[in-house]
């Protein structure tokens, strides 16, 4: 018989005739059609290929098939997310799937010379629907009748919302799924949440629509109050020790102390205390399976869904000021290059001596104050700022990327409407705790990994070449140049990069891409790496009040290393990975879910911030320019769209050399980075959007 394997290669480059096959693959000899016929019936028994009559041509075999989440578009396309890549879905193959639809896709068979990472197929079955609430308004008609206007969802939709005639305009309505026949989604009513117009109901919303767990049920509570363990007695007691917190002022659950000492050789004793949340969550308890569900905090500017109860996080496991406190501490001794030389992991119990805001270290680190409470106080920040001084020049040298991006930070009123918007970098205080922190967590992962032990680590994957060649692209477009090809750039070439272009009046632009030229970081149960802190081994053990991932790691060190049948636990390692790779994937799921509720709330924010300036011409920066326009940030850092359906004096097109939108006329360009005049002419409170226009 021919070759099967050139048969397939053959047709994965597209479909082919009986004679094309036998062409291409040079069958001449007298009974090689025989052969081929023989080949040919043998794959398609075996259902590696289809004959399709209609057209007299062989196929490569739709075999692939993924499960992932349905994403719509206001086009007929769609994407369907699934863990190895985002999926085009041609209308034609959407079938009866809604936004956040969890469905079967079938992978269309890739053709010659296309992208293997950019994939299309089509949705064979909704496997489960969105269980989250649709959010949406009463809205009136222009004859009067009122319709129910989705948030989010896809307005090429019609839906029927039963009952909607008691209802109100600008009612916000909280609706359920019921059915999607003819066209048509029918959803039914379950609560209704206020007016569009009362700010102070934003997180609220934000819970709904992204189903966010907001409270603790009574059994959940009940349980906490019955199962708090009593003392550890195996615990290293470090109360005499100078140890102290540094958070924000109104931070409530303080998960890590520090101290730092300088030994006699002349190196630097770190030690970095965290909160013991496994003692008081043990695994399998109610508190545990919510927490797992949650897996992480959701931070909605002054509104906290906290993933424990306020009992564990604000009280029993905070390391308030002159308590005694279950913690687990990392001692570390760092030489005068930066460098971790021993690590010691064990249960503690320690007294914090003082509860320090970053406004009170950074007056002493700016030199507004020359003593903060007391000398040995003083002495201690003094040494932690110069060791973290140390272990950043260290870390930038073997590759750790600092973007140093600016953040927004939104003041409310009482009314939930903002008060101030303003922009805020890491101050010095924020950078030294950080610094200790991204040691201890890559101390502890190098525990695991020097005993070649499963985990959930904090992998961040090399950026795709084809990325990092759009960046560079980018770059060349705003007047600069990477040192090195994609194919050779490391990481400490992309810092470099950066800090040459600090005087650069794009440089934040380049940073904003060159992250966005980064893949995502998620939770794995294999240590990979990560490529932007240029680590090789890391993980989170430093925030378990506020991350799961950071709880299981505790509950692995104390299993592999404290228990008294740590060896034996090792050897048995295995029987751990199923599970550390199941909880890795919803605790990255989880985390995407929390990080996309927090932009949303602040676009809503933004958009209510800049109502009042409607009409109004302010001058602004083209950060982002896309096919449909293009984005301008102000100086408070809100963005808006100048729409190219706006631009009336010209047919504009994006040039994606130039990185510019261009006319095709008057050849006038508006490019990427170029400061301008806009119009605000509308906002759009609910989706978070601006529109602008061209002054």
């Amino acid at each position: 018989m021919i070759s099967e394997k050139k048969i397939l290669e053959e047709l994965q480059k597209g479909p082919k005739t009986f004679k094309e096959i036998k062409r291409n693959l040079s069958l001449n000899s007298f009974d090689s059609s025989k052969k081929l016929d023989e080949s040919l019936r043998k794959l398609w028994k075996e259902k590696k290929i289809f004959f399709k009559r209609s057209k007299e041509t062989y196929h490569i075999k739709d075999s692939e098939e993924l499960i992932g989440t349905f994403r719509e578009t206001k086009n007929d396309y769609a994407f369907v997310e699934t863990e190895k890549m985002d999926i085009f879905i041609p209308g034609r193959f959407v079938i009866n799937a809604l936004n956040g639809d969890t469905v079967k896709i079938i992978l269309f068979p890739l053709k010659e010379d296309e992208d293997p990472n950019r994939r299309a197929g089509k949705v064979v079955r909704v496997m489960q629907r969105n269980g989250s609430a649709i959010i949406g308004r009463v809205t009136l008609t222009d004859d009067g009748t009122k319709e129910f206007t989705p948030d989010d969802l896809v307005t090429k939709h019609k839906y029927n919302v039963h009952d909607i005639d008691n209802y109100e305009e600008n009612d916000i309505l909280v609706t359920k799924f019921i059915d999607f026949t003819d066209g048509v989604i029918e959803l039914k009513i379950v609560e209704t949440i206020g007016k569009t117009n009362d700010a102070t109901l934003d997180p609220k919303i934000i819970s709904y629509k992204y189903d966010l767990r907001t409270s603790f049920s009574k059994e959940v509570i009940e349980s906490l109050n019955k199962e708090i363990p009593k003392d550890d007695v195996e615990r290293k007691d470090l109360s005499d020790r100078l140890i102290y917190t540094i958070d924000g002022e109104d931070s409530k659950d303080l998960d890590d102390a520090v101290d730092v000492t300088k030994l006699k050789n002349g190196n630097y004793k770190l030690g970095v205390h965290i909160a013991d949340v496994s003692h008081f969550v043990k695994e399998g308890s109610l508190i545990d399976e919510e927490a797992s569900l949650r897996s992480t905090s959701v931070y909605l500017i002054n509104t906290v869904f906290p993933m424990l109860p306020k009992k564990l996080s604000n009280d029993l496991c905070s390391l308030n000021p002159n308590e005694k406190k279950f913690t687990f501490t990392c001692d570390m001794e760092i030489n005068q290059k930066g460098e971790v030389i021993n690590v010691d992991i064990y249960k503690s119990s320690i007294i914090s001596k003082h509860r320090l805001s970053y406004n009170q270290v950074d007056e002493l680190y700016e030199n507004k104050t020359t003593t903060l409470i007391n000398d040995d106080l003083t002495k201690s920040l003094i040494l932690a700022k110069k060791l973290s001084d140390l272990l950043r020049k260290n870390k930038i040298e073997k590759g750790m990327i600092d973007f140093e991006l600016s953040e927004v930070k939104i003041k409310l009123d009482d009314k939930g409407e903002v008060s101030e918007i303003k922009n805020k970098l890491q101050t010095l205080s924020e950078k030294v705790i950080e610094d200790l922190m991204v040691a201890t967590n890559e101390s502890v992962a190098k525990k695991l990994t020097s005993k070649k032990l499963p985990g959930v680590f904090r992998v961040h994957p090399k950026p795709k070449e084809e990325n990092l060649e759009t960046f560079s692209n980018l770059a060349k477009a705003l007047g600069s140049f990477l040192p090195k090809s994609v194919e050779k750039i490391k990481s400490k070439d992309l810092m470099d990069f950066l800090v040459s272009q600090e005087n650069n009046e794009s440089a934040d632009i380049l940073k904003r891409f060159m992250i966005q030229s980064m893949e995502k970081a998620i939770y794995n149960v294999e240590d990979n790496g990560h490529y932007a802190l240029g680590l090789e081994n890391y993980l989170h053990f430093t925030s378990p009040i506020r991350r799961y991932s950071d709880l299981i790691i505790h509950r692995l060190i104390k299993k592999y290393f404290i228990d008294k049948n740590a060896s034996a636990n090792r050897g048995s390692c295995g029987d751990d990975v199923s599970y550390l790779e199941s909880i890795s994937k919803t605790i990255s799921e989880n985390e995407r879910v929390a990080i996309q509720a927090e932009r949303k709330l602040l676009d809503i924010k933004k958009s209510r911030f800049m109502r009042s300036r409607i009409g109004s011409v302010e001058l602004g920066k083209i950060v982002s320019v896309v096919k449909f326009g293009f984005f301008i940030e102000f100086e408070n850092l809100t963005q808006g769209l100048v729409h190219i359906d706006n631009m009336k004096d010209d047919d504009y097109y994006l040039d994606e050399v130039k990185f510019s939108i261009i006319g095709k006329k008057n050849k006038k360009s508006f490019k990427l980075g170029s400061k301008i005049k806009v119009k605000i002419v509308d906002v759009n409170i609910i989706k978070g959007l601006i529109d602008l226009e061209v002054a």
